[in-house]
C-alpha cells in the first residue's frame, strides 16, 4: 500500500523538508533547483501508472518531452477544472527539472502550497486554470510517497471521486 491510499485529504500531508527550489518566472513555468534523482522520477511515473484507469501519453500541452498523465474516457466524470487538456490531469516535466503540474479541487490548494509541496501556476492569475498547481519533483522515497498521494488525489479529482466545494471567485468588471 502506498501512501496515497492512506491519505484522503491533502491537510494531512507532512510539510515538505527545506526550502522551496526556485521556479521559472515564464513559461514554461518549472523549478529551476533541487532536481531529483533520476530514479525517483521513474519511480514516480512508475507508481502514477498504477492507480486504477489511469494511462500516460505525450503531453499536447506541455513539451514532447513530458509525460502526461490521464484518466481512462470511460471514467473521466471530474469537472472541467480536473483537466488540463482533454483528460489530462496531470503531466510530469522530463528530467532535469521533474517538477509536475496536476490539478487540484480549489479548496485543496492552499494546504498543499502551505506544506511546501506546490505552488500556483501562474496562470491563474490570469483567471485561467485556477486549480493548476506545479507539485515539486520528489528528492526521496519518503517524498515519492508524497507526490504520488497529490497525484493519486489529482486522479480522483479527475474521475469525479472529489468534487470541488467552491471554486475561486472571479471578478466581473
Amino acid at each position: 500500500m502506498y501512501l496515497a491510499q492512506a491519505v484522503d485529504e491533502l491537510h494531512l500531508l507532512p510539510g515538505r523538508f527545506g526550502l522551496r527550489p526556485r521556479s521559472s518566472a515564464k513559461l514554461p513555468f518549472r523549478q529551476l533547483e533541487q532536481f531529483p534523482p533520476p530514479e525517483m522520477s521513474r519511480r514516480l511515473l512508475e507508481l502514477s501508472l498504477s492507480i486504477p484507469y489511469v494511462h500516460a501519453r505525450q503531453s499536447r500541452v506541455a513539451s514532447p518531452e513530458c509525460r502526461a498523465l490521464c484518466v481512462a474516457d470511460s471514467v473521466a466524470r471530474g469537472p472541467a477544472e480536473a483537466f488540463i487538456d482533454g483528460h489530462e490531469f496531470c503531466h510530469l516535466h522530463p528530467l532535469p527539472h521533474g517538477c509536475l503540474h496536476l490539478t487540484l479541487p480549489a479548496e485543496s490548494i492552499e494546504g498543499v502550497v502551505a506544506q511546501g509541496w506546490a505552488e500556483r501556476h501562474p496562470l491563474h492569475k490570469l483567471g485561467v486554470m485556477e486549480t493548476l498547481v506545479m507539485v515539486y519533483a520528489p528528492r526521496n522515497p519518503a517524498e515519492v510517497d508524497v507526490v504520488l498521494s497529490i497525484v493519486e488525489y489529482s486522479s480522483r479529482f479527475a474521475t469525479g471521486a472529489i468534487r470541488s466545494l467552491m471554486l475561486p471567485a472571479r471578478s466581473v468588471a
